[in-house]
């Protein structure tokens, strides 16, 4: 029983040495100056970094956009002057580029005439071919130096 409870005390004084150790050096990290002007400068980075991040996310999503815009647009123009596998191509790249394809694709199929459309669907998966196989030659394939 004196065992137990000199067990008990031991483990106590050892937990309040271990607390006691801690709450002295956190007070002293607290107070040093250096440490308030490195947090400072660390919260004034992590900011900036965000602040970057989200405005080239936002160049990049614009960016994305106009080039979806100008395929589209080269396209049309492309298919209505009678170039149809060079306007066929441009579509491809559209829909590729395309955050959410199906809808587009879909929207083609209904207006796009079958002469315009199957052509299409053969580059579609032509670039879906390419795509995936380069993807897979680029995890396969180990980067040398």
């Amino acid at each position: 029983m004196a065992s137990r409870s000199l067990m008990a005390l031991t483990a106590g004084t050892a937990g309040a040495i271990i607390l006691g150790y801690c709450l002295y050096f956190d007070q002293k990290r607290r107070s040093d100056p250096e440490y308030k002007r490195k947090i400072r400068e660390r919260r004034q980075r992590d900011l900036a970094t965000n602040e970057n991040q989200a405005i080239s996310d936002t160049i990049d999503q614009s960016a994305l956009e106009l080039s979806f815009y100008n395929e589209m647009k080269v396209g049309e123009q492309l298919i209505s002057s009678g170039n149809i596998a060079d306007g066929v191509t441009h579509f491809a790249n559209a829909i590729m580029m395309c955050a959410q394809p199906l809808p587009l694709f879909q929207t083609f199929q209904e207006s796009l005439p079958d002469f315009v459309f199957m052509p299409l669907l053969m580059k579609l998966t032509e670039l879906q071919a390419n795509r995936s196989s380069s993807k897979d030659n680029s995890t396969s394939t180990p980067d040398t130096v």
